[in-house]
């Protein structure tokens, strides 16, 4: 989605500002933005072969057939966002992003939409002490992260994901850079930029959005059953050496595994591991190009933030990319692969091989108008080995490689 660009901020400084002239103060203001987004797909996905049973009717038998092949699909998000200006010169706003999710429940139509918040937040803003950002918003090691070049829709965990199920062990998508936090409640701090560097950190209690006592017997925030005390942080530089752009960064995080006794391993409790990931990154641009790519590692398991059994190897991802701009039309492509570790569990006479991912993608972009885009991508996944559990792997899932082809057209228009 499109990035809100709102300053930097500092609150904690705020009584470090004398008064200023009380003309130069603004009051609050409101403006609408956000996308809506059409995409047609065609998959071919060795999971949906024979993947439906259609169950028997009097002497003619069950049977099974696979799943069609095309699909269509929307998404939209409204962003409120306020701003407003203090007399002392500090700035401050809130952005709420109401998103439509592709998903039915309860409080739904019943027609595949609903509306829920995406994010939601507030700031204050000092161009030289920072900025304070409090609320559901991605934390600090993802806002500062240096990835591999994408262009819209074309995302080691964008578009294709939307037309395909979870594997076996729960997962979609593997590759893909150091978590965002999800939308947990957090505090974050991000410096202004010094000589090219600025940095960031963040704090969440726990890996939810609030008090939730809406059930008096159901379970509230501070039970630790989810990931909890997760700190995130990066260091970033930007800058410009003989007209070529250099951005570059290191990204962290940590967070406590929820409260348990463990997992069954070979039938022995075995211990669950604090979650941690890095990651370091580096883009370089000129005269419309960008190449670049990024390592990440730690001790997570799926696609990231998942917690894993104690004896686990580190999982890892990689990718590298390049983009290319020209005039309104832009072209990219990347190769990404990730790996993770299957543990020591014997099946067949023989250990569990590593669970691993490989994407390789192609994809363009045309600009039709301002804020109205034309895209279409190409992306192939293989993956090997999977899982029965990402956690705590025992077995091979009952479909152990898959390979999934992934064609997207759409159109999106942002305002």
């Amino acid at each position: 989605m499109r990035k809100l660009l709102l300053g930097t901020t500092a609150v904690a400084a705020a009584a470090l500002f004398g008064a200023s002239h009380a003309s130069a103060q603004t009051a609050p203001t409101v403006r609408i933005g956000g996308f809506f987004e059409f995409t047609g797909g065609y998959i071919d996905d060795d999971a949906d072969r024979n993947a439906v049973t259609i169950p028997a009717v009097g002497t003619n038998a069950a049977r099974t057939v696979s799943r069609d092949k095309v699909d269509f699909r929307s998404d939209a998000e409204i962003h409120i966002l306020v701003s407003g200006k203090a007399a002392n010169g500090l700035t401050y706003g809130a952005a709420i992003e109401l998103q439509v999710d592709n998903v039915t429940n309860s409080g739904g139509a019943g027609n595949g939409g609903v509306v829920d918040t995406d994010e939601m937040w507030m700031y204050i803003s000092s161009p030289t002490l920072g900025q304070l950002q409090l609320g559901d918003q991605d934390n600090a090691a993802d806002q500062l992260k240096v990835s591999t070049p994408g262009i819209q829709n074309l995302d080691q965990s964008g578009g294709w994901d939307e037309f395909t199920p979870p594997s076996g062990d729960g997962s979609r998508y593997l590759v893909t850079g150091i978590n965002d936090g999800v939308d947990s409640t957090k505090i974050i701090y991000l410096s202004p930029q010094f000589f090219g560097f600025d940095f960031g950190i963040s704090y969440a209690a726990n890996q939810s959005e609030g008090e939730n006592f809406l059930t008096p017997t159901g379970g509230i925030q501070r039970d630790g059953l989810g990931l909890t005390n997760e700190i995130s942080g990066a260091v970033r530089y930007r800058g410009t050496f003989g007209g070529v752009g250099v951005a570059t960064a290191f990204s962290a995080m940590r967070a406590d595994a929820q409260e348990s006794n463990g997992v069954l391993f070979g039938g022995v409790p075995v211990g669950l591991e604090d979650v941690t990931q890095y990651q370091a990154g580096l883009n370089l641009s000129a005269y419309g190009l960008t190449v670049g790519g990024y390592y990440s590692w730690g001790k997570f398991s799926g696609a990231t933030r998942g917690v894993l059994r104690e004896g686990l190897d580190n999982s890892t991802n990689w990718g590298a990319g390049a983009t290319y701009r020209m005039g309104a039309f832009e072209v990219g492509a990347f190769f990404a692969e990730a790996s993770r570790d299957n543990g020591t569990a014997v099946v067949a006479g023989a250990q569990l091989k590593d669970r691993e991912q490989q994407l390789i993608s192609v994809g363009a972009v045309y600009t039709l108008a301002p804020g109205l885009e034309m895209f279409a991508n190409y992306t192939n996944i293989d993956n090997k080995n999977i899982a029965n559990n990402a956690t705590n792997p025992t077995n091979y899932a009952s479909q152990r490689n898959r390979t999934i082809d992934v064609f997207i057209v759409g159109t999106r228009l942002s305002f």
